[in-house]
């Protein structure tokens, strides 16, 4: 019930479609119930009497019932679409928005074809859902109970045999949906399952097509597909027994009072039009059961697909500003007093362990270590990716969850070793945290960056179109563009995760220069290269998640032996 009341809560905002599509499905009902009447009217009297007006008068009254049964029915179709299709929209927009708020703790708990699946497959079932709600559901218990009530006035004995069949049907159709709701659930995970692989395939082709995986990834693909194939297969199977029992019923009670209502006739208690108008209520008695399981069957869908919506509506948000948070005025300095971490919400083991240390504005620190030893994890700290599992994090002597976090992380510019490319054009990349920045500020990031060159080689310039994650780029113009963007916004503390891996020496030096003539900050060097640390001002060496060395470079390499070992093993042999 409660999946079901955050449903509601969206379409109270378009309450006028949601209340329309079922008042004119009620007119549409109602001139349908009529015209079983009106024709038994035409067989008894107009034809029977051979009354040529009367049948005339009556058809034109049918045709008119009928038109303004046809115009009811566009109406309630249009309202109804209308009401399902901006929910839909609401919750495409509510789900997306929450998904991009969410902490990457949360993100890596959640699959991505599973967010894919919610986005699109969840809410297009909810859509669908509301749509045949607002108007089957009203229009089964209308055409039912008048269904009914118009056949007992017509004769009540005939009617028993409607009220045998109502029952049997309404227990077997029943019990095949209560069958077919666990393949529901099912049938979405293996949805999930073909997203993840499309979307590995689509992101990851060159390395399938680098080791020749064609056949593996078409064989896992395959293997997904059918077991999709026979989930869905299932419970279609158990689905489709629902229309043959209704036919059967449909057929088996037209011949009950064929038999029944033709013995009445001959006895002369049952008048002939009556017997068409009869049959006519318990067909629509049927086929209103029939389509009430097919809502019951879209709402059992749409269950499953809710309760996987609000899962991530309802996803706790790790990361929102206390009461007393605030924006400060930013200078640079950085502090880690006794700060651990662990992945996993804190269960996993420490990948920090217990760092501290001062950095002053405008200093430039090298962190250097070996893989896996934290080094990433650190600077995904300072922009508070994470939190710390104990300790703190000081931004200018002010803890750094009392700052706002939209300011703290627009102070912060962040250039990641894997760089992140849009599929928009290379000024759109650029300016992505800064949409207000000049021509001029966005030519100086892109000097700063050395991506200018390459840029200008282009033949659209700053406004070529880059494909989907860079494809159209190497892997160095990408980290340069990501450095670009990371400057633009002026920040006060800029952190550069091993940003220029695929960049040459020379054209890493050349970056490193720029910035050090042109941006006053303080600057986070992540580095598997120890010459880009012999300059920096201060060096923090980590070891398995500990702080081993924090100090000058000269004065690390006299007397650190991690430092020590990083630098002969990259230096002294090529000195």
């Amino acid at each position: 019930m409660k999946k079901i009341k955050i449903i509601i809560n969206y379409l109270r905002k378009y309450k006028l479609y949601a209340i329309l599509a079922p008042i004119l499905i009620i007119l549409e009902v109602i001139m349908e119930l009529f015209l079983p009447n009106i024709m038994s009217n035409i067989i008894n009297i107009g034809v029977a009497k051979h009354d040529t007006s009367y049948v005339i008068w009556n058809v034109l009254i049918m045709l008119g019932l009928s038109i303004i049964g046809v115009l009811g029915g566009l109406g309630s179709s249009y309202f109804a679409a209308k009401a399902s299709e901006n929910v839909a929209a609401d919750l495409r927009k509510d789900v997306f928005s929450k998904i991009t708020r969410l902490s990457f703790l949360n993100l890596e708990k959640i699959k991505p074809g599973h967010l894919l699946t919610i986005l699109t497959n969840d809410i297009s079932t909810i859509g669908h859902t509301i749509m045949m709600a607002l108007r089957i559901l009203i229009r089964v218990p209308v055409i039912f109970f008048g269904s009914i009530i118009l056949a007992f006035f017509i004769d009540v004995k005939l009617s028993l045999i409607i009220l045998i069949f109502i029952p049997i049907v309404f227990t077997l159709v029943f019990f095949i949906l209560k069958k077919a709701f666990p393949y529901f659930n099912k049938m979405q995970d293996c949805v999930d399952d073909v997203n993840s692989i499309v979307r590995e395939n689509v992101s990851g082709i060159r390395v399938v097509k680098a080791f020749t995986m064609e056949e593996s990834e078409i064989n896992r693909f395959d293997y997904t597909n059918k077991k999709l194939l026979k989930t869905t297969l299932k419970g279609v199977k158990l689905i489709t027994i629902t229309m043959p029992i209704m036919m059967f019923s449909i057929n088996i009670s037209t011949i009950l009072i064929l038999w029944i209502g033709g013995t009445s006739v001959v006895n002369g208690s049952l008048q002939v039009g009556d017997i068409f108008a009869f049959s006519q209520y318990t067909a629509n008695i049927l086929a209103s059961i029939m389509m009430a399981s097919m809502v019951i069957m879209m709402a059992s869908k749409s269950i499953v697909s809710a309760e996987r919506i609000t899962e991530i509506l309802d996803a706790k948000e790790d990361f929102k500003d206390s009461k007393n948070a605030k924006e400060i005025d930013i200078k640079g300095k950085v502090e880690f007093k006794n700060v651990s971490f662990s992945y996993e919400g804190g269960t996993g083991d420490e990948v920090l362990k217990n760092i501290s240390f001062v950095i002053n504005p405008n200093e430039k620190v090298a962190i250097v270590g070996a893989i896996g030893s934290g080094k990433s994890t650190l600077a995904n700290l300072i922009s508070r990716f994470y939190d710390v599992n104990s300790g703190e994090i000081l931004i200018d002597d002010v803890p750094i969850k009392e700052i706002k976090l939209s300011f703290l992380r627009k102070n912060i510019g962040f250039a990641f070793q894997q760089a992140f490319i849009f599929s928009k054009t290379i000024r759109e990349n650029i300016i992505y945290g800064n949409s207000k920045a000049s021509i001029d500020a966005l030519k100086q990031s892109a000097m700063i960056s050395s991506a200018q060159d390459f840029i200008e080689s282009k033949e659209d310039k700053y406004d070529y179109l880059l494909e989907q994650r860079g494809a159209n780029l190497s892997g160095g113009q990408k980290q340069r563009i990501s450095i670009a963007r990371a400057v633009l916004i002026d920040p006060k503390i800029l952190i550069l995760d091993d940003s220029t891996s695929a960049v040459d020496v020379k054209t890493a030096q050349k970056i490193k220069e720029n910035l050090d003539q042109n941006k006053k900050c303080t600057t986070f060097i992540i580095t598997s290269r120890i010459a880009e640390a012999l300059d920096a001002d201060k060096v923090i060496v980590l070891d398995d998640g500990k702080l081993v060395g924090f100090d000058t470079p000269d004065k690390l390499l006299k007397g650190n032996k991690y430092y020590q070992d990083i630098y002969n093993s990259q230096l002294k042999e090529e000195a």
